[in-house]
C-alpha cells in the first residue's frame, strides 16, 4: 500500500472503532439517562478505543526495515 491509502485507512478504521465504542457505550450506560460520552462510568470503553487506534496505526505504519 502506498501511504495515500494508508492514510485513508487509518481514517476510516479509527471512525469504525468509534461508532464500535459508541454502541458499547450507549449499552454501558443504560437507559439511567447519562450521556455515554461521560468518562465516570464509560472510561473503559474510550480507553479500549484508544489503545485499539493507537495499536492498529502503529501495526499499519511501522517501518518494516530491519
Amino acid at each position: 500500500m502506498n501511504k495515500t491509502q494508508k492514510l485513508i485507512l487509518a481514517f476510516f478504521v479509527s471512525v469504525i472503532f468509534f461508532f464500535i465504542s459508541v454502541f458499547i457505550a450507549k449499552g454501558a450506560v443504560g437507559y439511567r439517562g447519562s450521556i455515554f460520552f461521560n468518562l465516570g462510568e464509560t472510561w473503559y470503553v474510550w480507553l479500549f478505543y484508544s489503545a485499539s487506534c493507537c495499536l492498529f496505526e502503529f501495526l499499519l505504519f511501522r517501518d518494516k526495515k530491519i
